[in-house]
């Protein structure tokens, strides 16, 4: 099986993939110390043999690798910077086999959102400026137009789709992110383009992330 994940960053997620399966796996990443930093973490844990990586962003992967090359392509919070769902989906199916699987987890705004109320555009753009996502229209991109998208796609079948916000838990989604700020020892990226201990989030960023999270339930 041929596997394909966009935006690997230090490629922990690819060996993962490589231990969990017997799969060939190919991590992407437009960051060149970031593929550097993950060929460095597969040999350090002997999945160099079925792993590889290239230096590339998704505008590109057409031209590197061509219809139909993947079985499955998977993505973690590494599509968000795009400008719509609509050209992330169309430009990602286009590289899956037929019968491939796609997986995406990704940042969307809930149903709570309302794209005509300026305080939420505002505080969709802070969050956007604070995690370093990317600006883009609220509308483009709520829950609802992520799987509006999938059901619109020629290529596409929607299997399982879940909102992380709204799931039935006993803990809430950002209780992590509330830990993390209690700890001192936790070491924030210094700007949303750089890494520390949870990915490029900075500490500004993720207290506005905890904050909307608590104002969530009390709505």
């Amino acid at each position: 099986m041929h596997v394909l994940e966009v935006g690997c960053g230090h490629g922990t997620a690819v060996v993962e993939l490589a231990n969990f399966a017997n799969v060939s796996v190919v991590g992407i990443d437009s960051d060149a110390s970031l593929i550097e930093c993950a060929s460095r973490c597969t040999q350090m844990v002997d999945v160099s043999n079925c792993t590889s990586f290239m230096i590339s962003d998704i505008t590109s992967l057409m031209h590197q690798f061509g219809t139909g090359t993947f079985d499955t392509i998977c993505s973690i919070e590494s599509l968000k910077e795009l400008s719509s769902f609509h050209k992330i989906y169309d430009w990602i199916s286009s590289l899956l086999k037929n019968g491939g699987t796609l997986t995406v987890y990704e940042w969307c705004w809930t149903p709570t959102m309302d794209p005509l109320d300026i305080n939420h555009i505002r505080l969709a753009e802070f969050l956007e400026d604070q995690t370093g996502v990317g600006r883009r229209h609220i509308a483009q991109r709520t829950f609802a137009e992520a799987t509006k998208t999938i059901h619109d796609s020629e290529r596409l079948d929607l299997v399982h789709v879940e909102d992380l916000a709204c799931c039935q838990s006993m803990l809430p989604w950002y209780l992590p992110l509330d830990h993390a700020l209690s700890d001192l020892r936790t070491r924030w990226a210094p700007d949303p383009h750089s890494y520390g201990t949870f990915g490029n989030l900075t500490h500004n960023g993720t207290i506005a992330l905890s904050q909307a999270g608590h104002l969530q339930d009390t709505h």
